[in-house]
């Protein structure tokens, strides 16, 4: 009798025959509504948002404490300012502007410079708020790129093929796109369905057993196998049982990066439209003659017939 698993954490109710729980991106299908805006939640958006709009952000941040300085200069008067032009309001503002920024880089080039106490303690001020500012985006900057970002490649397909003792298997792989050392690789597979009868039901959430859940090192490519035996959920389930009992198969892979020695985490999910009955992965190394492994990463998705056991 298959083994039932508590809710892992993506829910038990619904009001109909739901969507899919996992996108192909790996990332959690939830849209959230009603979100309250937190001052800790400016470090964990900028941390995540993508390298375009942050730099974008580091700009556009840049200019406004510029401009604000250089407001302040020119309300004071740029003749206060040594070097500065007074002739045109054009080139006071182009003066009070310049000081502003070579005051906040602290690039200081000694053409314009302070000529009264005033604008010293202004630029005092802009030259501690250009250390924060500056600061602040360079260390958000190097915790952007040392986070990992796995690519590790899922095929595009699951298959169900032949396995040994004459049993099926519930297969799909994996292989890691960087040339990095993955190490201490585990899998964890999650089916969940929903009764079609009565779609108000709790899913049903099954741990799926699998032929080897762990290695030591992803060197190669990955099959993740789980054997339909009479214990497995997926006994006496074809294609189309599954679409109906809109069932969905969760992967989680948890590895420890040894190029920048950081844990990650990755996950990804198959529907039944996506399991391809009948079909095995084709081989993916080769032995050269030198006796050196070829791994070939667009094989990944390749697959092949392959007669199923009755």
């Amino acid at each position: 009798m298959p083994l039932q698993i508590n809710d892992p954490g993506f829910g038990l109710k619904t009001d109909k025959l739901s969507g899919r729980i996992l996108r192909r991106d790996g990332t959690i299908n939830v849209e959230r509504k009603g979100e309250r805006f937190h001052f800790s939640d400016v470090y964990h958006n900028v941390v995540s948002m993508p390298w375009i709009p942050f730099l974008f952000l580091s700009v556009a941040l840049y200019v406004v404490v510029n401009i604000a300085f250089g407001v302040v200069y020119l309300l004071i008067g740029t003749d206060q300012i040594l070097n500065s032009h007074t002739d045109s309001i054009a080139s006071e503002l182009s003066d009070a502007m310049f000081f502003s920024a070579q005051t906040l880089t602290t690039v200081g080039y000694g053409n314009l410079s302070p000529a009264s106490p005033l604008v010293s303690t202004v630029a005092a001020f802009e030259a501690l708020a250009g250390l924060f500012l500056f600061g602040i985006f360079t260390g958000l900057s190097f915790v952007r790129f040392s986070r990992i970002k796995p690519r590790l490649t899922f095929s595009s397909t699951a298959v169900v093929a032949p396995f040994r003792n004459e049993l099926n298997a519930f297969m799909f792989r994996i292989v890691n796109e960087r040339s990095s050392v993955v190490m201490d690789a585990s899998a964890s597979l999650l089916l969940v369905m929903q009764d079609p009868e009565n779609p108000l039901a709790d899913r049903k959430y099954y741990q799926l057993p699998l032929q080897i859940a762990s290695i030591k090192t992803l060197a190669m490519n990955w099959t993740i196998v789980h054997p339909i035996d009479s214990q497995s959920p997926l006994f006496g389930l074809d294609q189309n049982e599954l679409t109906v009992r809109n069932a969905e198969f969760l992967i989680i892979i948890n590895a420890f990066d040894d190029s920048v020695g950081q844990e990650f985490y990755t996950r990804n999910s198959y529907r039944p439209h996506e399991i391809v009955y009948g079909a095995r992965f084709q081989r993916m190394y080769w032995t050269s003659e030198e006796g050196d492994v070829q791994l070939h990463l667009d094989k990944v998705h390749d697959t092949e017939p392959a007669e199923l056991y009755p």
